[in-house]
């Protein structure tokens, strides 16, 4: 069929089609709306180990915590005047929310109200007594030997010497079904952020909310595209002015590349998508990969005419359109579903883009000035007459490449999403710098199955107490939370207990012995020891407690100190199954759920490039066979393609750029946007059989289109959010590699295979 034909006859009805179909998206856009989100579930992978982790946090807790960071402004929050401060604050958030702050100035105030007898611990009373006593008075009952100096330093920061603290946390606990409603969990964080943002005299407050974080993620992230994409758009023209030098001809590219964007958008919509920081930036990319057709279409066109030019590049054309959205859709493999609708729209993006520019391009040749082919020219006849230095070169460099790419690290932290311009950026990373609290590591084992069952006691025992011994499990007496720790600690009474309880303890004599059930003890007996513990102490029960009709699933919670080292974790999670004994559980917790999607991580880049390379070099020889009757060329494009990415790969590992939930798709992207070079390269080189002519001819476009999609990727290098800041980066430097060894390398090997029989 002739493509150029079809199109020059039907271009008026092509472009209605396409004005047809951008109503129906605009439509779709105005029914369903366009959703902006920041999610970690999106970005978390489908697994056993990372969907328990969720379900510890969603579960076993009552309480939805609110951290609140106050730092003095005379660098000592222990001061008199500065507790005083806290203590208002606190009982304005009392006011409003009929939920008492746990913080320093609790403990201390309460202290004092204790030594006065007084048993009403309302914040009138304790604003009282903190307005008699000094700051000398204050730091001898932090000194008093009864004084719980260890769990009070957790709410301070490091500098605690124990008479000064430069800032505190906190910690204000709202109701716990607000972890499963995203939206009000927002509506009352919000309102806890107005409560305490006062003009303080002694102190500054920052409320860091999940919710309040992620919506100033989710800002900064709308900020940053909407200045973005028209400084791309804007490159994007200079870019096209270099190479059209007709301004109809840059209005019409820009108008499809327009038109595809809202294409993505209101298909994203109709599917229902969620947009993301790494979503919203497909139209960014689409503004370098699309405008690459129109290149190719329109110097087609000026060379030899509209349907021959279109006949001649859409054998070309649909191929690279075809193999780039292979690249993409490979991130189907993914089990993160982000980027499995990355992938999707980006690759709907691909095709529309080509499309809607075949109709939109197809004008009437012109005539063209080629400075850029004079210098390309003297390029290709260094190429030709240095082909085996070029190609040594090629491999040295290669070698070299493949070396670093097995250094890469891999890295998963939501936190790295936070702009760095923002204030709640700097005041997250003081609280992780300098609280041990925030620092802290957990690893959980999850056990299904009736835990009032005595047996099943004494197998959760046993697990214990192989945990005791790994080597990256932290050595205290209350490394280990369990429902078996957490009943012996209401039972035993210690010098200094908050936890102990008389009535609790002589039942759990009656059954338990040595923290295990004793002979005889029924499934009844534990239920009635659980159902007072719930009694007494709920919160503390839900921690390790999962309670439906009957007592069905605990979970262990386990202190760790692997220094968040890939190779520890590696260790830990290897012991922890030991431990378990061929018993039934789940190892979890925020640590190893890191490590687990890490591994991911690592999987879905293997996956996702194997899959690429594979599609790809199935339809390449599926094509070139068809048209060339040759295996050959298919291999021979392939290789660039593939040096590329172990280019990136080991560029990325020098830079010190580690693997994380954006650059993953780097090296699958390389490989498809590299596809793309080298089949209109190869495509050109069996036309006119000649590697000068090949590179001045193809090499002036693919230059074009090259530096439209640098600008297009690199400008997300200025983007507020660090990932796709990097994003950006490597995905320019890959397309540079693709570009400087599709069109002056690939050539040099089609070379030698037209004059070598063995390649034929």
């Amino acid at each position: 069929m002739e493509i150029g034909g079809v199109i020059a006859r039907n271009r008026k009805k092509g472009i209605f089609i396409v004005i047809l179909v951008t109503g129906l998206f605009l439509t779709v856009i105005a029914v369903n709306g366009i959703k902006y989100e920041f999610e970690e579930e999106s970005f978390l992978p489908k697994n056993e180990v990372v969907e328990a982790n969720e379900r510890v946090i969603k579960e076993y807790t009552n309480e939805y915590l609110v951290p609140i960071l106050v730092k003095s402004k005379d660098g000592n929050i222990l001061r008199r005047d500065n507790l005083l401060e806290i203590l208002d604050m606190e009982k304005r958030l009392y006011e409003n929310f009929s939920v008492m702050p746990f913080s320093v100035a609790d403990i201390i105030s309460s202290a004092f109200l204790y030594i006065q007898n007084e048993t009403n611990m309302s914040y009138e009373n304790k604003i009282e007594v903190m307005q008699q006593i000094s700051d000398k008075n204050i730091t001898q009952i932090l000194n008093f030997p009864f004084f719980p100096k260890e769990s009070f330093s957790l709410l301070l920061s490091k500098d605690f010497d124990g008479k000064k603290a430069e800032a505190t946390v906190i910690k204000f606990g709202l109701n716990g079904t607000l972890i499963k409603d995203k939206k009000a969990a927002l509506e009352n964080e919000s309102k806890v952020e107005k409560t305490v943002q006062q003009n303080y005299t002694h102190i500054e407050t920052d409320v860091l909310g999940a919710r309040l974080i992620s919506e100033k993620i989710m800002k900064a992230n709308s900020k940053s595209i909407s200045l973005l994409l028209p400084i791309s758009f804007i490159l994007v023209i200079m870019v096209l002015f270099f190479i059209y030098r007709n301004i109809k001809e840059v209005i019409l590219s820009l108008l499809a590349l327009g038109i595809t964007i809202l294409w993505m958008t209101g298909f994203g919509a109709l599917l229902g998508y969620t947009f993301n920081p790494m979503i919203t930036s497909i139209p960014v990319l689409l503004v370098g990969l699309g405008i690459d057709y129109g290149i190719h279409i329109k110097k087609r066109i000026n060379e030899e005419g509209i349907r021959k030019g279109l006949n001649s590049i859409s054998t070309a054309l649909f191929l690279s359109a075809f193999t780039t959205s292979i690249a993409f859709l490979s991130n189907i493999s993914s089990s993160i579903s982000t980027l499995k609708e990355f992938g999707i729209l980006a690759s709907f993006g691909i095709f529309s883009c080509l499309f809607i520019m075949l109709f939109f391009m197809a004008t009437p040749a012109r005539k063209e000035k080629g400075k850029d082919k004079i210098i390309l020219n003297k390029l290709a006849m260094i190429a030709k007459e240095k082909k085996k230095t070029i190609l040594i070169t090629t491999l040295l460099a290669t070698i070299a490449m493949s070396y670093f790419a097995t250094t890469i690290e891999a890295e998963f932290d939501m936190m790295d999403f936070l702009p760095e311009k923002l204030e709640i950026t700097s005041e997250i990373n003081y609280l992780l710098k300098n609280f041990e609290a925030a620092e802290g590591e957990e690893a959980i084992i999850m056990i299904k199955g009736n835990v009032a069952n005595p047996e099943m006691l004494k197998k959760l025992h046993s697990i214990e107490e192989n945990i005791k011994d790994d080597a990256y499990v932290v050595k205290a007496e209350d490394s280990i939370l369990s429902i078996l720790s957490l009943m012996k600690d209401y039972a035993e009474k210690t010098f200094y207990d908050m936890r102990y309880n008389e009535s609790f303890a002589l039942l759990y004599k009656n059954y338990f012995e040595n923290g295990l059930p004793k002979e005889n003890v029924t499934e009844g007996n534990i239920i009635q020891l659980y159902n007072l513990l719930y009694e007494i102490a709920p919160y503390d029960v839900k921690r390790v407690l999962h309670r439906n009709e009957e007592y069905d699933e605990c979970i262990i919670r386990i202190a760790t100190d692997t220094g968040k080292k890939e190779n520890n974790i590696s260790v830990l999670y290897s012991e922890l199954k030991k431990d378990l004994n061929d018993n039934q559980g789940i190892i979890t917790g925020g640590i190893i759920s890191s490590y687990i999607i890490l591994r991911e991580l690592r999987s879905s880049q293997i996956k996702s490039l194997l899959i690429t390379i594979l599609l790809s070099f199935l339809i390449l020889e599926i094509v070139f066979l068809k048209v060339k009757k040759s295996i050959s060329i298919g291999i021979l494009s392939l290789i660039p393609v593939i040096l590329s990415a172990i280019w990136i790969i080991g560029t990325m590992a020098i830079l010190g750029i580690p693997l994380t939930i954006t650059t993953i798709t780097v090296a699958s992207l390389a490989v498809g946007l590299g596809i793309d070079y080298s089949i209109h390269m190869s495509h050109r080189f069996m036309q006119e059989n000649d590697l000068v002519k090949s590179v001045t001819s193809t090499g002036s476009a693919l230059l074009g289109s090259a530096l439209t999609t640098i600008a297009a990727f690199g400008l997300l290098s200025f983007s507020f959010l660090p990932p796709l800041r990097i994003f950006g980066v490597a995905i320019a430097i890959a397309i540079f590699y693709s570009f400087i060894l599709c069109v002056f390398i690939l050539p040099v090997l089609l070379e030698i295979w037209k004059s070598s029989p063995f390649f034929k």
